[in-house]
């Protein structure tokens, strides 16, 4: 070997060397002691063994060749490169906390740019590790980082829909940089270490963390314990999606019996339907060995989402909970499920909807924060979808939610219905007293209100039953066919089988945004 090359291989060699310090030992020592892994152990524990191959590992702060910055800064505090996950190619970048606080720099912020637009060009996932304070001082320098956040945040935008973007927040992630995590599909936060906030004083010692944006902004779809579960978390999605928008979504051989009858789904429902029931009970009956993968499972659960198997294929489940606000559809809800299902549309996943709902609430309250627009959506993003679709409706289909839940006319491959099942522009409580009142008053006066109500209510229900269709109210090919409770499992498997290569031709030039 030259002693020319010998000399730049040095060079090397003390870059990496750098690159593996980060901020030093001291730096390692306190992200340790704060409950956190570094960049580096966070994607050697993500990625499959030396996999890993970075780039950009030359980068520095502009200020340290200039002479304006004395402290280290390998890599520009930003881990970048491409890796596998259980034998996937994927793109994964790190920001490093043990440089400058994580701090992003305006070398640090195009890396991660750059390598957005070659994931998307690779077709293939990104995943972002997020610990960092926000922008570095000097971010700003002749506006070069602002362009890069700027180019960034238009690539995390045109890439949406066409390659899976998964965000972990696994420390601070404040300003700007905080709307790349939201604009990723899934975001998975530390629920003692992850901390979320584009800004401004906060008016509760809750704000910003993992259960604030569980429970009331909506925008954390799972947290975790530590940053080896949110890891963990990371790769049980990736189960379920393809790498892109071209691609299905792997299917694995299930030892679970597709034609399992479920006995017990004929003791879930109460006899009573002024009675609830929680809808995990039926879903944990019917999907492969009784695995569901929520998400947002504490953001309004009167909608529960999340992703299972029937005989090995992946199927997205969205399904009304009746143990929660009687499994009414309501703004929170509506936002949920108009992500939820048009990610499963964008990668080709079917959706499942289960449909025990009273409606849309009505009143004051609910117009003022604009139950009508988000229902809307939700009508307008499931009619635009090319995916499987399998309906069931389980007992009550009331008003427009009937619509919004995948109804017969809205283009579904396949719905049943439970022999419970119920279809109603409102419920049939409401028509009572409204059809009825004179009948009603006239009962009141006589004594004998409750005998005659009921009478009423018991005709009304008559009517709205699926069983019977063609004779009453529920004509017109409601559902594909009523079925028993315990044969739920293998109609699913065979709907899917029957759709699996299904075309569904819409107008063209849909563009799909991705809602905050």
């Amino acid at each position: 070997m030259g002693q020319w090359m010998d000399g730049f291989l040095e060079k090397m060699a003390v870059v990496r060397k750098e690159n593996l310090e980060g901020g030093g030992q001291d730096r390692i020592a306190l992200q340790h002691e704060l409950g956190k892994l570094t960049a580096r152990e966070r994607i050697d524990y993500l990625a499959d063994p030396g996999s890993f191959q970075e780039m950009g590992s030359l980068v520095r702060d502009m200020r340290t060749t200039l002479g304006e910055l004395d402290k280290p800064s390998p890599a520009d505090g930003v881990v970048i490169g491409t890796a596998r996950i259980d034998g996937r190619q994927v793109m994964v970048y790190a920001t490093d906390f043990t440089v400058m606080s994580g701090s992003i720099g305006d070398q640090g912020i195009w890396k991660i740019a750059e390598l957005v637009q070659m994931a998307g060009q690779e077709n293939i996932p990104i995943i972002g590790l997020f610990d960092s304070v926000g922008s570095r001082v000097g971010f700003t320098r002749g506006f070069v980082g602002l362009h890069g956040l700027a180019r960034l945040t238009r690539n995390y935008c045109l890439y949406s829909g066409v390659i899976p973007q998964i965000a972990l927040v696994l420390g601070p992630c404040a300003g700007p940089l905080a709307q790349i995590p939201v604009l990723s599909d899934f975001l998975i936060m530390n629920e003692k270490t992850g901390f979320l906030w584009l800004g401004g004083e906060k008016e509760s010692d809750d704000a910003g963390d993992a259960d604030f944006h569980m429970r009331k902004s909506g925008q954390v779809d799972l947290v975790a314990e530590s940053d080896e579960e949110a890891m963990d978390l990371a790769k049980r999605l990736l189960e379920f999606i393809p790498q892109n928008c071209w691609e299905a979504p792997a299917k694995v051989v299930s030892t679970d019996d597709p034609y399992r009858r479920e006995e017990d789904l004929l003791d879930v429902m109460p006899d009573n339907v002024k009675f609830t029931y929680d809808m995990h009970e039926v879903i944990e009956r019917i999907v492969d060995d009784g695995e569901f993968f929520e998400i947002k499972e504490d953001y309004a659960p009167n909608l529960t989402v999340g992703f299972a198997r029937f005989d090995g294929m992946p199927v997205g489940i969205a399904a009304s909970n009746p143990e929660e606000l009687s499994g009414i559809m309501e703004p929170d809800s509506s936002d949920k499920y108009d992500k939820f299902m048009m990610f499963l549309d964008n990668f080709n996943i079917p959706l499942l909807t289960m449909s025990d709902t009273t409606a849309y609430p009505p009143g004051d309250k609910w117009e003022r924060m604009g139950v009508i627009r988000h229902g809307a959506k939700n009508l307008h993003g499931y009619s635009h979808m090319t995916n499987q679709k399998v309906t069931i409706v389980l007992r009550r289909s009331y008003g427009g939610s009937n619509i919004t839940m995948g109804c017969s006319k809205m283009g579904p491959d396949f719905i049943y219905g439970w022999p419970t099942t119920e279809f109603a522009p409102t419920g049939p409580e409401s028509i009572v007293l409204a059809v009825f009142h004179k009948e009603l008053a006239k009962a009141k006066e006589e004594g004998n209100y409750d005998e005659v109500y009921d009478f009423y209510l018991s005709i009304l229900r008559e009517q709205f039953s699926v069983m019977n269709m063609g004779k009453g109210f529920t004509h017109y090919y409601t559902v594909h066919d009523a079925i028993d409770p315990r044969d739920t499992r293998p109609r699913i498997i065979r709907a899917l089988r029957a759709s699996r290569k299904k075309r569904e031709e819409l107008p063209e030039k849909r563009r799909y945004v991705k809602p905050a």
